[in-house]
């Protein structure tokens, strides 16, 4: 349901700034995911129930779903040495085999780990009358960041499965890096390395749930303010009046 709720809400903030507002009032992103034509009933639905994010997702944007269901050619935009040119190459069905089986490699790696030691540090264990009662502060917290940490393999297990899923199908090429690699992360809920190193609760938020985090920042945030900014100013018309 969550899934589908940002599906719905994000495709309806993209179609009104796609055919109803002008393009010079929209920032760079939201004319990039402006949608400019009303879908079918076909595509409306075939975008919020695809079975490869109907349960676990990740979310994704209706426009790249759209490219990825026309199977348009993949373009690649290198920079010159120099910075100041680019050049576009043609690239045609990338295969995404590598990418696959590195993040079903992480998702048995992710499900051992819950499956071992995990168990061995329960959560709930926080909560334990006696545990409360007994350890002191300093176990406590100690105890709680482990536990915390131990419970993160199962979100990474849930995530990179639905990764790949959707990179097995042919969706999640973001394009190709400086060496030409190709990059399957365009949907991408989680970077793990970041995540188990982050020096800051910002860059955990950056690491950690991106495409949701995407949604709150682009229709909640950003929308929130416009929305109060235009309530603002049309107090102050009717004043005036």
């Amino acid at each position: 349901m969550m899934i589908i709720t940002q599906k719905i809400t994000s495709l309806a903030f993209e179609i009104h700034d796609g055919m109803f507002r002008k393009n010079e009032d929209l920032t760079p992103s939201q004319r990039c995911l402006a949608v400019r034509r009303m879908p079918s009933l076909l595509e409306y639905l075939s975008y919020n129930c695809n079975f490869m994010g109907i349960l676990a997702g990740p979310l994704c944007s209706y426009k790249d779903y759209i490219t990825f269901i026309e199977g348009r050619s993949y373009q690649l935009q290198q920079s010159e040495a120099n910075g100041k040119e680019d050049t576009k190459y043609e690239q045609t069905d990338p295969s995404p085999n590598i990418a696959v089986a590195q993040k079903l490699l992480i998702c048995g790696l992710s499900l051992l780990f819950h499956m071992t030691i995990t168990k061995t540090l329960p959560v709930e264990y926080n909560i334990d009358e006696n545990f409360r009662a007994t350890a002191s502060w300093p176990v406590r917290v100690f105890y709680l960041y482990l536990s915390l940490m131990a419970a993160r393999p199962k979100y990474y297990f849930a995530w990179t499965l639905a990764d790949a899923i959707n990179n097995a199908a042919g969706f999640g090429f973001r394009g190709y890096d400086k060496n030409g690699v190709t990059r399957w992360d365009l949907i991408s809920n989680l970077r793990i390395q970041q995540i188990e190193s982050s020096t800051s609760f910002k860059m955990f938020l950056d690491n950690w749930n991106i495409q949701t985090a995407l949604w709150l920042k682009r229709y909640l945030f950003l929308k929130g303010k416009l929305f109060c900014a235009e309530v603002l100013l049309s107090k102050m018309f009717l004043k005036k009046i």
